[in-house]
């Protein structure tokens, strides 16, 4: 058995998410489909991490076993040409059989993507629109709070079931690129089910003037979700990169 990894990016926002599901378009489907048509075999894909209905990746990654070895450019080639446009593949490198594109990750980063002012039609496609002003130097602030090891029970979905919700935010920053458009960058070695949208819903709140920065601390350390703020829509979040 040979394993490979591959790398890949997409627009999320006409698929179900990531993960196969019953009766529904998902990126996960659309890979395996590709990939066994391709080498003729019944590929199953493993990703870094399931990204949800609506969001995109500018680079995740995955592994995937086959019998035989392949040739990496052609199967590349071959299974772009199958796939629609608003998913590619980047890269297809063998690796040996014991890295996981999921418990093999040190570092995962995302960036959710905001903007003020006058509705866009342009940043409309990729960012979330807030039409009040922002007090974007408190909301500078407000991500300083959150870098460290935290229990971000506060910061996931109600219905989150998993072993333990402390994680390490490694990176967590405001970043202006111009014309009222604006992303948060947050790095960290793993991320809980809605959780980024749900911290950057909880900096628009300080943003707002609706809680002050320093009360990231208490929310925190409440461990109660109905303390944060709301889920921001999945549009303004993509999947920058997996680090190994």
């Amino acid at each position: 058995m040979q394993r490979y990894i591959l790398k890949l990016s997409y627009l999320g926002d006409k698929y179900s998410g990531f993960q196969v599901q019953n009766n529904k378009d998902t990126i996960e489907l659309r890979l395996e489909t590709a990939l066994s048509q391709v080498t003729k075999e019944n590929i199953k894909v493993v990703a870094s991490g399931r990204t949800d209905a609506g969001v995109s990746a500018f680079c995740q990654v995955c592994h995937f076993d086959v019998e035989n070895e392949i040739v990496e450019h052609k199967v590349l080639s071959y299974v772009n040409a199958i796939l629609p446009k608003d998913i590619r593949i980047l890269e297809i490198v063998k690796v040996s059989n014991d890295f996981h594109a999921r418990y093999s990750s040190k570092r995962k980063t995302y960036e959710y993507y905001f903007y003020v002012g006058m509705e866009n039609a342009i940043y409309e496609t990729f960012a979330s629109h807030i039409a009040l002003d922002l007090n974007i130097a408190e909301m500078e602030k407000a991500c300083t709070y959150f870098v460290g090891e935290h229990d971000f029970s506060s910061f996931c979905a109600s219905n989150t079931e998993v072993k333990t919700k402390v994680r390490t935010i490694y990176d967590c920053k405001i970043i202006e690129l111009g014309g009222g458009l604006f992303k948060l960058s947050i790095c960290g070695n793993g991320f809980l089910y809605n959780m980024v949208r749900i911290i950057m819903g909880t900096i628009v709140n300080v943003g707002l003037d609706k809680i002050k920065s320093n009360d990231i601390v208490d929310i925190i350390n409440s461990k109660n979700r109905q303390n944060a703020g709301k889920t921001m829509p999945s549009k303004g979040l993509i999947l920058k990169n997996v680090e190994y």
